[in-house]
């Protein structure tokens, strides 16, 4: 579907134009699109990484990196550590999940909480004693819970000191969620799934998060990103970057959020290593690359990180396994 979308949808908007206007490009397919295959979800997705392809074709045209053509500055930029489900296993295990880039200064850590919600915060209350008080903590919620319930387990996040709640609650109640942002003592950070400048406004407008995590992969590009943060700098609201993807999407988010104004954390995952040898560049951001908790945007000419030839060969598509059981849309209702 990704591939249509881009040879049979986005490619006539491409082929045969001067890359070193993306926003130009970008702008033209949006128009067609809004009426047809729409602007958000995959699309968006889909949109996001030709964007990313042309300011990297745009760079190496210019011989400059990313980040300056876009305005942003270059400077390293803080990452928390992003690990796994609190179920998966004791607070050793997730600190030892998350020891390679607390070595490496990091010093925020990202868990995530499921439907045995109460069993997972005492694994939280064990994480948060062993990293001490010196390491945030955030939790992402997987948009699992009513908003009720979210604030249950908000009062208690704000107890052990949580820095953000991320995801709680589907996003269609909008005055649950409202509510919730109102009532919480913990910052609610949405963004993952919010597509252009128009969602992450809707969010302002509405009140309906106090973080904003906008994906360079997702969200609409590199360039979206960077108005996104304009945009956050206005509201005066936090960003922190979300990326889960591959090294070439962390290198975009990190050419397009250095030097923002309300720039926080950007998200980094613990099995990035694993792929950063199927790209040119991969060792740029990977963990060794990481400095006192930081890391910088790569410096070579456009994005600075691009797969392998035999990438495809290295990771076939595998067609996932069926699902046995469908868990409960909403935990806090049960």
């Amino acid at each position: 579907m990704a591939d249509a979308l881009v040879t049979e949808a986005i490619a006539r908007f491409v082929v045969g134009q001067d890359p070193r206007d993306p926003d130009a490009i970008v702008r033209r397919a949006k128009v067609w699109l809004r009426r047809r295959q729409g602007t958000t979800w995959l699309v968006s997705q889909a949109l996001s990484g030709v964007e990313m392809a042309l300011w990297d074709a745009a760079g190496k045209l210019a011989d400059r990196p990313a980040y300056e053509l876009l305005g942003a500055s270059g400077e390293a930029v803080p990452v928390y550590a992003s690990g796994n489900f609190l179920g998966q296993g004791d607070p050793a295990v997730h600190v030892d999940h998350f020891r390679p880039l607390l070595d490496r200064g990091v010093r925020a850590v990202k868990v995530r909480i499921g439907a045995r919600w109460e069993e997972d915060l005492a694994t939280l209350s064990g994480v948060r004693a062993a990293l001490g008080p010196a390491t945030a903590i955030f939790v992402d919620g997987n948009e699992a819970f009513t908003p009720a319930t979210a604030l249950r387990i908000a009062e208690r996040f704000a107890e052990l000191g949580v820095g953000f709640f991320e995801e709680p609650c589907p996003r269609d109640d909008r005055a649950g969620l409202a509510g919730l942002v109102r009532s919480s003592k913990v910052p609610i950070a949405y963004g993952e799934h919010v597509f252009g400048v128009a969602g992450f406004r809707e969010l302002a407008d509405d009140a309906l998060a106090g973080v904003w995590q906008p994906d360079a992969a997702v969200c609409g590009g590199m360039s979206e990103l960077r108005r996104i943060a304009a945009l956050a700098r206005e509201r005066g609201v936090t960003l922190s970057p979300h990326t889960a993807a591959t090294p070439l999407a962390l290198a975009a988010n990190l050419h397009a959020a250095s030097g923002a104004p309300t720039l926080s954390v950007l998200e980094y995952s613990g099995r990035l290593d694993v792929f950063c040898e199927a790209f040119r560049g991969g060792e740029a951001v990977g963990t060794d690359a990481v400095i006192d908790g930081a890391i910088r945007p790569p410096r070579g000419p456009g994005i600075g990180v691009e797969p392998l030839p035999d990438i495809a060969e290295r990771y076939p598509y595998r067609v996932p396994p069926p699902i046995v059981s469908d868990p409960p849309l909403y935990q806090g209702s049960l």
